[in-house]
């Protein structure tokens, strides 16, 4: 009988020796061997993803400067398990918060630039609110916005402008910032959101995009074009390298609100600058006196103006002639008093076939920057109506002549640059280009360059100039006001051997003179105290 229980004690001792080994196996199998396996899979169901958020590179200004991620904004986290929806939708709009990422199926996620103490503990106490701040991808009033562009926030893409043109380069695919949260999905507090995927995260400089922007110069700009305007476009250049200084449009918008202007009818999401088509009015006068130097006709060629001509049927008036008209006038002086009677007679003796194969030439209509995803192409006359009779109106920039101030800005770079057309780039240092296009030659440029510092010195653009400029001034009718006028400038000045393109469009203005010229000169004065 003892001996049956020894051998019972040692049955019953080897199988818990053998259950010890079992566990004890188990144990390094899931400590040792498959440790870090198991630890992946809890980490992902403790963690949330958060759309809406900012993973993108940054957009820089041709000094590293951030034109995007500048400021901070406050996001607010809620499940949207809640009972009293519209208390919640009242402490929100009273931070002026706003619901994004409305693909997120669990969770509201709001935004907010302005942060409240009372609201922001009364959130976290009543609907259990994980609160954080991060790096705005905007501020409310945006610098640049319509150069910049904005996203599509669900998804995180770029819509318009730098952000869909170079969506490649900034994206943030592979790249997610998440929430830890618990087996019951309830956000876990006292974590910092983590971005996953540190290929992606290892690489987030690579992904920033360093433009040709001078930050300091937009701001000059887009002060200067609202102080003088509610509606029009500003645009700065450098003329002999193509690179893009400031790019204003206005009304601007608020990129953080896009929805509250889908419905408006002020055109605050148009992109003047290039998907403004407007009647260039007199600056359209370069081009026409740039075909006539082509084909021989030089600058000593005299016309009559008393003040109104009548041309293929069509008068039209002078409006900057005195009474009785400049009389007999030269195209020299006829640019520097911006006088009709010249050159709708100029046009008549070229014909409108040469005026507007010149104008094809300096890039009127077709798309002059190709690359930027928003550009019209503007509007040439052609087609069965066009006859002699359309010829005073073409001379002077009016009728079916439709431009955006991009185009104008490119005609401008080619006489500034002595015939050769640049080529456009918001990307600083771009690479080396190839050799420049000539459109007109080196002498007709000097004579448009001639003409244009008499406009400066004796004409409409005249005004006590500390640096050489040169330019243009054009008013162009609206159809909408015969007492309204789409206002340009489009000139340039030379700092320091480099030429610098400003071209303003100002709508619903008295003149070029006075709605225009003024913006061009505060940016000229800039340019004189910093570059």
């Amino acid at each position: 009988m003892e001996k049956i229980n020894i051998i019972r004690i040692k049955a019953l001792l080897t199988f818990f020796f053998i259950l010890l080994l079992a566990l004890t196996a188990r144990a390094f199998y899931i400590q040792i061997l498959s440790g870090h396996n198991l630890a992946d899979g809890a980490d992902s169901q403790q963690l949330i993803e958060v759309q809406g958020l900012d993973t993108r590179g940054e957009i820089l200004d041709r000094n590293c400067k951030p034109l995007t991620g500048g400021v901070s904004q406050y996001y607010y986290f809620i499940s949207k398990n809640q009972k009293n929806t519209d208390e919640l939708t009242k402490l929100t709009e009273s931070i002026d918060a706003r619901q994004i990422a409305s693909k997120s199926s669990e969770y509201y996620v709001y935004r907010t630039q302005s942060y409240n103490k009372e609201v922001n503990e009364e959130l976290k106490e009543r609907f259990n609110a994980y609160v954080f701040q991060s790096p705005a991808r905007y501020a409310d009033e945006q610098i640049a916005s319509h150069l910049i562009g904005y996203l599509n926030e669900d998804e995180n893409k770029g819509v318009s402008g730098l952000e869909l043109m170079y969506e490649d380069k900034l994206c943030s695919k592979n790249t997610s910032l998440m929430l830890r949260a618990d087996g019951a999905g309830r956000v876990l507090r006292g974590y910092s959101p983590v971005i996953i995927n540190n290929t992606v995260r290892k690489s987030l400089n690579s992904r920033n995009l360093v433009t040709s922007i001078d930050r300091k110069l937009q701001y000059i700009a887009e002060k200067s074009l609202k102080s003088h305007t509610k509606k029009g476009a500003c645009l700065v250049m450098n003329s002999q390298t193509g690179e893009i200084l400031a790019w204003v449009s206005l009304p601007s918008f608020n990129p953080n609100n896009v929805e509250d202007y889908l419905d408006s009818q002020d055109e605050s999401l148009l992109n003047k600058v290039s998907q403004g088509t407007y009647a260039p009015g007199s600056v359209f006068k370069l081009v026409t006196a740039a075909a006539a130097l082509e084909e021989g006709i030089g600058m000593d060629k005299t016309f009559l103006c008393e003040g109104e001509v009548t041309v293929e049927g069509v008068t039209l008036g002078c409006s900057t002639a005195p009474d009785g008209g400049h009389q007999e006038i030269n195209m020299e002086e006829a640019m520097a008093h911006s006088c009709n009677c010249y050159f709708a007679q100029l046009g008549a003796e070229l014909g409108y076939e040469k005026i507007l194969d010149m104008a094809r030439r300096m890039g009127y209509g077709e798309r002059v920057f190709g690359e930027f995803p928003q550009e019209l192409t503007g509007t040439l006359p052609s087609g069965e109506n066009l006859g002699p009779w359309s010829v005073s109106n073409i001379s002077i920039g009016q009728g079916e002549i439709l431009a955006t101030p991009l185009q104008v800005a490119m005609m401008t770079a080619i006489i500034a640059n002595g015939g050769t057309k640049p080529e456009y780039t918001l990307e600083l240092d771009a690479g080396v280009k190839g050799e420049q296009e000539r459109v007109i030659s080196e002498e007709t440029a000097l004579m448009l360059q001639q003409m244009m510092g008499l406009v400066m010195k004796e004409g409409t653009g005249k005004r006590s100039w500390e640096v050489p400029v040169y330019g243009k001034t054009g008013t162009a009718e609206t159809g909408n006001d015969e007492y309204r006028y789409n206002c340009w400038f489009s000139g340039y000045c030379i700092i320091n051997d480099n030429k610098y393109v400003v071209t303003v469009l100002a709508e619903d203005g008295l003149s070029g003179s006075t709605a225009a010229l003024p913006v061009f000169e505060e940016i000229v004065s800039y340019f004189a105290d910093s570059y």
